[in-house]
């Protein structure tokens, strides 16, 4: 098992402590602590949580983690879980989930992260306000929130080169990379909208171990992000619809582009394959068979009825 683990300084600095010494110390009332899990197997994690004392449905929830978002709000202790982009091209998913206990904070993924939180480590949470287990978690919502809405302008951008290429030749986008992007698209959107729900309802969570009064605008700033990453997420739906629809129709104008021109090729054909079905029969009695003009009269005659198809199809706007 992969632990590491931070102390809250009165400074509202992250100083990285042994976990032994921090659960010590916290179960004697003397700090607080966040203890971040990597790679931790459940049976490793049931261990640490009869260790802090957590037990029940609360237990439960924590070691079912990483199947969806989830809530467990008790008076002295709160559970959420969400989902997150687990790398930085944003082409995975992971689920975190946050245990708050009074003056403590357990966090731990369904897969790791490609750049974790160690970021938090190095962060002044003085700047959002005093330090506390809100803090914490206040911190992670948005630094998690501010990716999601890198991952979603970056997939605008993917769309707009898309749609710039389609403007200019049609042919040049495939459909595979329309399949690609519509996976990203499904998986921003699975977890920008259930980013937007969690974050708005972890920041109406009030219980002994959470308290964000001190940390209103720091909360409505993530809130406010989730919510303009759902209606971007929205547009970019819309949009890729749109895109889709436009390259359907161009597949299908070829298509009929191409129909037309078979069609074409048959209506001219058909009166000379009429012609020398006629001249194929084996009847005795065919006086032109035996000619001598008979052959470029043949030729001349289909040559004619062609050039007549062909200048009826024009007329009737076939060739536009």
């Amino acid at each position: 098992m992969d632990v590491v683990c931070f102390e809250l300084t009165e400074h509202g600095r992250l100083s990285e402590v042994d976990p032994a010494e921090a659960q010590r110390r916290w179960r004697a009332g003397d700090g607080a602590f966040w203890i971040r899990l990597r790679e931790c197997s459940m049976a490793e994690a049931e261990i640490l949580l009869d260790e802090i004392g957590v037990e029940g449905l609360l237990k439960t929830r924590v070691l079912g983690s990483g199947q969806g978002t989830s809530f467990v709000a008790l008076r002295q202790s709160f559970f959420a879980e969400w989902p997150v982009f687990a790398d930085e091209a944003c082409s995975r998913r992971s689920q975190i989930a946050a245990l708050c206990l009074p003056k403590l904070i357990v966090t731990l993924w369904s897969e790791p992260i490609e750049v974790p939180a160690e970021t938090l480590g190095s962060l002044d949470l003085s700047d959002l306000g005093p330090a506390s287990i809100s803090t914490v978690l206040c911190a992670m919502l948005l630094w998690h929130g501010e990716r999601t809405t890198r991952a979603a302008r970056a997939l605008r951008e993917r769309l707009l080169e898309i749609d710039e290429r389609m403007d200019a030749d049609p042919d040049g986008v495939d459909a595979s990379e329309l399949a690609d992007l519509k996976a990203d698209l499904l998986l921003a959107s699975a977890i920008i909208e259930e980013q937007d729900e969690t974050f708005g309802l972890v920041s109406k969570a009030q219980s002994e171990a959470l308290d964000f009064s001190p940390l209103q605008g720091p909360m409505s700033l993530a809130r406010s992000t989730a919510g303009a990453s759902r209606r971007l997420d929205d547009r970019l739906e819309s949009r890729f619809l749109e895109l889709r629809h436009r390259a359907s129709e161009h597949k299908q104008d070829t298509l009929n582009l191409r129909i037309g021109f078979l069609t074409v090729i048959s209506t001219v054909f058909l009166p000379l394959t009429l012609l020398a079905g006629l001249w194929g029969m084996n009847f005795e009695v065919m006086p032109e068979l035996k000619q001598p003009w008979g052959y470029p009269a043949a030729l001349g005659l289909m040559g004619l009825l062609a050039a007549a198809v062909i200048w009826f199809l024009r007329k009737r706007g076939w060739f536009d």
